[in-house]
């Protein structure tokens, strides 16, 4: 699942807003989060390969904002999200407990082992952790400003035995009116509904018209998409860790949504 020198000025010539919009300009909180002399070298060897301008100028993430990661595993992004929030904003670190003790992510040490090395000598204080169910945040209605799902809601199916619907009722309470949702997923073949998400041995993607249908269904409205992250020799069928897809990249979608402010 679930990043060299920010690539902000192509994000902002290839988002394609739903509807029309100022260009985006170069966010110095987002470059400076990216080129932070204080992020793990491992998570800089990964911006290659997982483009964090481009996602985090898409989302439109500010200083001051409270942010929630869904299925952050060791906190790549989540530290990415708590240093272009500030001090001043909060970032909570969403993992499933059944998650924390599973199998190894990124050189093999257990989620929970990745968590507490990223939060270690508290390292990053606007950042909390929650070991949480996804559909039992435990947070208090209307207090979070937005949530990141980055290459993780596929996950959701397998995790949930494809029950995810609840996951969306529960993050729609906890969003303010007019609070975001970003999802960034490995696109799978048009049509194929959760086929490819529901099998944790499978393919690991999710067909972007259902992660529309989905949303739409929970009360959230699609506010904007990007191709930026578009590849179309991917042929949409092989897992994202296939041996011969591995250091490519995935076809990928950004979506976003947001929460009716009435």
């Amino acid at each position: 699942m679930r990043q060299l020198t920010p690539l902000i000025l192509l994000a902002a010539a290839v988002v394609a807003p739903l509807a029309p919009a100022a260009t985006p300009k170069e966010d110095p909180a987002i470059a400076a989060a990216i080129n932070s002399p204080d992020r793990p070298a491992a998570d800089k060897q990964r911006d290659e390969g997982r483009r964090p301008a481009i996602v985090l100028q898409f989302l439109a993430v500010k200083p001051g904002q409270t942010l929630i990661e869904y299925v952050a595993t060791g906190g790549n992004t989540a530290e990415l999200l708590a240093r272009v929030v500030g001090p001043k904003g909060k970032v909570y670190m969403q993992n499933p407990p059944e998650w924390l003790n599973g199998p190894g992510g990124p050189g093999g040490k257990p989620p929970a082992q990745q968590v507490e090395e990223r939060l270690a000598n508290n390292r990053l204080p606007n950042v909390a952790r929650l070991d949480k169910p996804l559909d039992d945040l435990g947070l208090a209605p209307a207090s979070v400003d937005g949530a990141v799902m980055n290459l993780v809601f596929h996950d959701m199916f397998w995790i949930t035995k494809d029950n995810v619907a609840p996951i969306l009722k529960n993050l729609y309470t906890t969003l303010k009116p007019g609070g975001f949702v970003g999802v960034i997923d490995h696109a799978a073949p048009a049509g194929t509904g959760s086929e490819y998400a529901k099998n944790r041995a499978g393919q690991h993607r999710i067909d972007e018209d259902l992660v529309k249908k989905m949303f739409k269904e929970a009360g959230f409205e699609l506010q904007q998409e990007s191709d930026a992250l578009r590849n179309p020799e991917d042929d949409r069928q092989k897992p994202f860790f296939s041996p011969d897809i591995k250091g490519k990249y995935t076809d990928r979608f950004m979506l976003r949504f947001v929460k009716p402010k009435h």
